[in-house]
């Protein structure tokens, strides 16, 4: 063979630069495609996670109500020393998240506690992270926490100065019902903020099935409130306030709350808005979820749901109470119905 076909050959094995150029090119695009659905796949597979951790919470609390024949208190505050539940009868103050923990294949850590202590006293448990209770979306704990009371936090509880890096945490919180005027008042059938604002767990008191007449398939059980104890403020917020949320610890008894108008821009809360929002605008006494534009939640009859977040605001509302969907507001008009 020559050495002029040699050289030929050798040349039509090459690149030319434009040539590699067009292939990083080519390969840079169908990168910038494929990411996007690799990122929205890795979310439905989060999404998929947290809604089992609801499932978990739904069938946990029917455990419980199967054997004691109530659900638990949302939580159990201060006014349980001087006013001791069938649930609660050593008056101590806790989570409902505790008294459910036998039932959620997490016995190890519930033979740890002691229920007749206060949830700060049990430091060995409530140093526990159960899994169930972490939302994968949720965005880690920034930690460095200052310590903190529980008068200070709230007056619901007696505890004393708490460093919140001490304990395991909860992406997850039950309401404990509807505040007045969250939207204005001529629209809103929570005016006074009374007994039909209470939701199926309430403070300091069981409901049993009965009680919760709307049904518990409408009534709203279990909501996200992610990655606290850092304090986000604002819709799609992704930056914590460098305060420190109310509830610390997912053994805590400050962290169930009740729904409020909330600004969706600054997570401030203010009444008599129709553009507040229902949820995903704070996690400060609030729900919230770092899914976006959504959120997992579990009902009483333990069915989870996901919900949008710009859903009717009313809607949301009248999920929450136990006895008081679609009634009558001041001026006549329904409260909406809730569908799945």
């Amino acid at each position: 063979m020559s050495q002029l076909n040699v050289s030929r050959r050798f040349q039509q094995r090459g690149f030319t630069l434009i040539e590699l150029l067009v292939v990083i090119a080519i390969i840079g695009v169908l990168v910038g495609l494929l990411l996007p659905a690799v990122q929205t796949a890795r979310e439905a597979a989060r999404r998929a996670s947290c809604t089992n951790n609801c499932k978990q919470f739904g069938l946990a609390l029917h455990n419980y109500e199967n054997t004691r024949k109530f659900f638990p208190a949302a939580c159990y505050t201060v006014d349980s020393a001087t006013e001791p539940t069938p649930g609660n009868p050593s008056g101590k103050e806790g989570s409902w998240r505790a008294y459910i923990l036998p039932f959620m294949e997490e016995q190890a850590i519930a033979d740890n506690y002691d229920f007749s202590k206060h949830w700060w006293e049990n430091t060995a448990a409530a140093a526990a992270q159960p899994g169930t209770f972490k939302c994968p979306s949720a965005l880690p704990v920034a930690g460095g926490y200052a310590s903190i009371d529980g008068p200070t936090r709230d007056s619901d509880s007696a505890a004393p100065s708490l460093n919140p890096s001490s304990f395991g945490y909860t992406d997850y919180e039950c309401m404990t019902g509807v505040k007045e005027y969250v939207v204005p008042d001529a629209d809103n059938p929570h005016v006074d903020d009374g007994d039909e604002c209470d939701s199926a767990m309430q403070k300091d008191k069981e409901n049993k099935v009965k009680d919760i007449t709307d049904g518990l398939s409408k009534s709203l059980c279990v909501v996200e409130c992610s990655s606290r104890p850092d304090q986000y403020m604002g819709k799609g917020n992704m930056t914590p306030t460098g305060s420190t949320n109310q509830c610390i610890s997912w053994a805590d008894s400050l962290g169930p709350f009740k729904l409020h108008g909330i600004n969706p821009a600054d997570g401030g809360k203010r009444k008599r808005d129709w553009s507040n929002a229902p949820f995903n605008a704070t996690n400060e006494g609030e729900a919230y979820s770092f899914h976006p534009g959504v959120m997992c939640v579990t009902m009483m009859d333990g069915s989870t749901h996901v919900l949008q977040d710009d859903m009717n605001l009313l809607v949301f509302a009248s999920m929450i109470t136990k006895a008081g969907g679609g009634r009558t507001a001041s001026n006549g008009k329904r409260e909406p119905q809730i569908s799945f």
